[in-house]
C-alpha cells in the first residue's frame, strides 16, 4: 500500500464481508424429530388440559354458583376472592420451580388443582365452596405460571417459537371446547358436581402425563436440554 501511495496511485480498499451462514428453514416436522416427539406430545396434552380447565371453570363459575342457589352479589363476592387467590399461587409456583424443579412443581400443582376441583364440586356449604374454590384457583394459576417457563425450555432456539406457538394453539382448542361442554353438562342431573368431577379428571390425567413424560430442566443449560 505504501509503494502505491508513493507512486501517486490512489488505493481503494475493498472490504469483503464475511459470509453469513444461513440457518436451515424451520419446519413443522422438526417438532416430531425423535428427540422432540415425546416433548411435543406431552406439551400438547398439557396445554390442551390446562387451558380447557381454566376457561371451562372460570367462564362458567358465576353461572354455576348462581345455579346452586347463591345470590348474584354473593356469587361475585366469592368469585372475586377466588380470583385473588390466583396471585399467591403464581408466586408460590415461581418460588418452587427453582427449588424442586419445573416438572415436580407443575405435576404437584395440577394434581392439587384436580383434588380441589373435586371437593369444590362436592361442597355443601358456603365455607367449603369458598375454601376449595380458592385453593383450586391458587393451584390452577400456579400451574399456568410454570407452563410459560417450562414450554420454551424444552426446545432449541431455532424451533422454540414454532413449538411454543403450536402448543398454545392446541391449548386454544381446549379453551373453545370447554365452555361448550360445560354448557351441555349443567343442563343434566347433578350438573354442578359432574362438571367439577370432569375437570378434576382432566387435570389429574394431565398431571400424570407431565410426571411420566416430562423432562426436568432445572439446573440444565439449553444445550444439555436440546441434547
Amino acid at each position: 500500500k505504501q509503494m502505491e501511495e508513493s507512486a501517486g496511485i490512489e488505493v481503494v480498499e475493498i472490504m469483503i464481508a464475511p459470509q453469513i451462514q444461513k440457518s436451515p428453514p424451520v419446519a413443522f416436522a422438526d417438532l416430531w424429530a425423535p428427540k422432540f416427539m415425546k416433548r411435543t406430545i406431552m406439551l400438547w396434552i398439557l396445554w390442551f388440559g390446562i387451558v380447557y380447565s381454566y376457561y371451562g371453570i372460570f367462564t362458567w363459575l358465576p353461572s354455576l354458583m348462581v345455579g346452586q342457589g347463591y345470590s348474584v352479589i354473593k356469587t361475585f363476592e366469592y368469585v372475586l376472592i377466588m380470583t385473588l387467590a390466583q396471585l399467591p399461587g403464581y408466586f408460590a409456583a415461581a418460588y418452587l420451580v427453582d427449588r424442586i424443579g419445573r416438572k415436580a412443581t407443575l405435576s404437584a400443582f395440577l394434581a392439587a388443582s384436580a383434588v380441589c376441583s373435586y371437593f369444590f364440586g362436592q361442597g355443601g356449604s358456603s365455607t367449603t365452596v369458598l375454601l376449595w374454590g380458592s385453593l383450586m384457583s391458587f393451584f390452577n394459576l400456579g400451574a399456568w405460571g410454570v407452563v410459560y417457563t417450562y414450554t420454551p425450555e424444552l426446545y432449541p432456539t431455532r424451533i422454540r417459537a414454532l413449538a411454543s406457538g403450536w402448543a398454545a394453539a392446541i391449548g386454544r382448542i381446549g379453551g373453545i371446547l370447554a365452555p361448550t361442554i360445560v354448557g351441555l353438562m349443567i343442563s343434566g342431573n347433578d350438573g354442578f358436581n359432574n362438571v367439577f368431577m370432569m375437570f378434576a379428571a382432566v387435570m389429574l390425567v394431565v398431571a400424570a402425563v407431565v410426571w411420566v413424560m416430562g423432562e426436568e430442566t432445572k439446573g440444565k443449560s439449553l444445550k444439555e436440554i436440546s441434547g
